[in-house]
């Protein structure tokens, strides 16, 4: 397959997976925490995954839109495996964190608390499910893919490691890579 994947081979593998000729898709529910804080607009977002035989790849940069007001986004950041240093970093519209994350006593995160996530990092937890496939080495020769379009347009990198193809409920259509280590760390299968 040319690489790099693009969003519609990707839901063209999801189809083939739920035809039978793939492993055949699975439902997830998150179980992880993450730290979260509201990001500046104009703050470039470098986001790094666990590689291979401990090295720490540089998935994507993104920078936060600066056509809309501060408290337009939460960005969300989980430490890695293979670095200190690095951390898996996203950004995420507001109105969609807050359908996947809870205070970490179960409340709701509304407007009313979202000043607490602008003056310092708070700890969240996940909530919500996606939809996980396996991938394949032969999907991507260099392991880039194109972002999901709620990224912005680009090409991220990393799915060149044992990992699933992704998307979650609230985006079905919007797949994105997740390699083992993070998928066991922050995933369950749903029976």
């Amino acid at each position: 397959m040319s690489s790099p994947i693009t969003q519609k081979t990707l839901h063209d593998l999801h189809n083939l997976a739920i035809q039978g000729i793939r492993d055949p898709p699975f439902q997830v529910r998150k179980t992880s925490t993450k730290l979260v804080y509201i990001p500046l607009p104009g703050e470039t977002i470098d986001t790094y995954i666990d590689g291979p035989s401990g090295s720490v790849v540089r998935e994507v940069s993104r920078t936060v839109p600066k056509d809309e007001p501060h408290g337009s986004y939460a960005l969300i950041c989980a430490p890695l495996q293979n670095s200190t240093t690095h951390h898996q970093k996203y950004f995420i519209p507001w109105n969609d964190f807050v359908q996947r994350y809870t205070l970490m006593n179960g409340d709701a995160i509304t407007n009313i608390n979202k000043g607490i996530f602008s003056n310092d990092i708070r700890s969240v937890r996940a909530k919500g499910t996606a939809i996980a496939f396996k991938s394949l080495p032969s999907d991507t020769s260099d392991g880039q893919y194109e972002q999901p379009p709620s990224w912005g347009p680009g090409f991220a990198s990393g799915a060149d490691q044992d990992g699933y193809w992704m998307a979650s409920t609230q985006q079905p259509d919007e797949y994105y890579f997740m390699p083992t280590q993070h998928f066991n760390n922050d995933y369950i299968k749903i029976t």
